[in-house]
């Protein structure tokens, strides 16, 4: 197995097993014998990204000509969360959502969603399953997907974090190695920052992008956002404080500068040279080599007690429609994790392979060794966390979120302003789990 991904460890669950007889069988046709027509609502942000799966809907649309899925671009993740519970409530979602497993113990716990082990095996009464191995895709990505021992979701793709950098910049402020601790940062920070240019751009707002980031500090700082049976928030602890300050600090000595508000993977400060560093995902790569304003690069995040990065990545969500409608969408779960489709859109966006034979391919290993910029994020995963898929976590993010603003705006200390959050977020917790 490539170094990208032996920071998976094997997931031994029934329900796993039983994912291998998901509706993943090689027949061409459904169960239905009329026309089935899905919603596939995604927040795909790459222009080239989202002409690739509309293309690949195309292929799957000819293997399986009674089924038409209509794609729904829904802009800022964190803006389709309440959507998509209004239209849970109103009987009226989406058949599938490409969005972050985090969200899987929410819509799991009011059974808003297709339970895969239930659901798939009535869908082997229709797809006769041939050749298909729980080991092509990654376990560590069905883990993800878990919510009180069954799998929920299926991995789409996957990435995490590192920080952009702007090469030119860093030449003419004499920086030769890009940082690895968290006061080299601060220090090559200070430097960058001259002639209308800042250091960094510091992620703001309250909503899940800023608190993403921001749980990598947290890890590297040692700290946790639970306990380990998951019934206590442990963010606030000196861990969780030292984290928020260093963001306070970076603000305060003015080598850092806001992004857009919960928009701050946007690409517009770097590329006009705003700012010479920044913390983004592989996602954005087909976008910058679209680009001739900066030369660009990326590097690992730096460190403080340990190396730490957030795990990210969309999930396919089944929700809960029509019995058709959801063995159709199983079939298209199945196409969407195949090596064919991975390799093509892996290759293409940036993102890193769900599917163990997509990412050992012959293909995938040479992009790598042509795309350095990729490969940082691949290694990266080595020392990947992943968020906790429980009920309650949507509302603990908005909680830390919170606490964020305070702390950044001055408002308040960052140790109050994580003691405000832990004790909302708790409640969270006991209401919901």
């Amino acid at each position: 197995m490539h170094a990208s991904m032996r920071w998976i460890s094997a997931l031994c669950l029934t329900s796993v097993g039983t994912l291998a007889l998901a509706g993943c069988g090689t027949s061409p046709t459904t169960a239905a014998s009329g026309p089935v027509s899905l919603t596939f609502e995604e927040g795909i942000q790459s222009p080239q990204t989202q002409a690739y799966v509309q293309q690949e809907i195309h292929v799957f649309e000819k293997q399986h000509p009674n089924i038409h899925i209509t794609m729904q671009n829904y802009g800022a993740a964190d803006s389709e969360i309440p959507k998509i519970e209004s239209a849970v409530a109103a009987h009226n979602p989406p058949n599938l959502l490409w969005i972050a497993p985090a969200y899987t113990g929410q819509f799991a716990s009011s059974n808003a969603i297709v339970e895969a082990s239930n659901a798939i095996v009535e869908a082997q009464k229709y797809f006769h399953s041939a050749n298909f191995n729980p080991s092509t895709i990654f376990p560590g990505l069905l883990k993800t997907g878990v919510y009180k021992g069954k799998v929920w979701t299926m991995p789409f793709d996957a990435n995490d974090l590192a920080v952009y950098y702007n090469k030119k910049l860093f030449k003419q402020a004499g920086i030769k190695t890009p940082p690895a601790t968290w006061q080299q940062f601060l220090v090559d920070a200070q430097k960058l920052t001259k002639n209308g240019t800042y250091g960094f751009e510091m992620p703001i707002g309250n909503q899940e992008w800023t608190v993403w980031i921001w749980e990598t500090l947290l890890w590297q700082a040692g700290g946790h956002l639970l306990n380990s049976t998951r019934t206590k928030v442990t963010f606030d602890s000196p861990a969780g404080v030292k984290a928020l300050n260093y963001w306070v600090t970076l603000m305060k000595d003015h080598v850092a500068t806001f992004g857009p508000l919960n928009q701050a993977y946007q690409l517009g400060d770097f590329e006009s040279g705003k700012v010479a560093m920044m913390i983004n995902g592989p996602w954005n790569y087909s976008a910058l080599q679209q680009q001739h304003q900066v030369d660009y690069g990326a590097f690992p995040l730096p460190k403080d007690k340990i190396a730490a990065t957030n795990i990210g990545g969309e999930s396919l969500f089944i929700f809960n429609t029509t019995p058709t409608q959801d063995k159709a969408a199983f079939l298209f779960a199945k196409f969407v994790t195949s090596p064919q489709f991975q390799i093509g859109y892996d290759t293409g966006s940036g993102y890193l392979p769900v599917s163990i034979p997509a990412e050992q391919s012959t293909q995938y290993q040479e992009y790598l060794k042509k795309n350095p910029f990729i490969q940082v994020f691949a290694k990266e995963m080595s020392v990947g966390k992943a968020r906790p898929p429980i009920p309650a976590y949507s509302q603990i993010s908005a909680d830390i979120g919170n606490a964020i603003e305070n702390a950044l705006y001055g408002k308040m200390s960052a140790s109050k302003a994580l003691h405000q959050a832990a004790v909302a977020a708790q409640q969270a917790l006991n209401s919901n789990g």
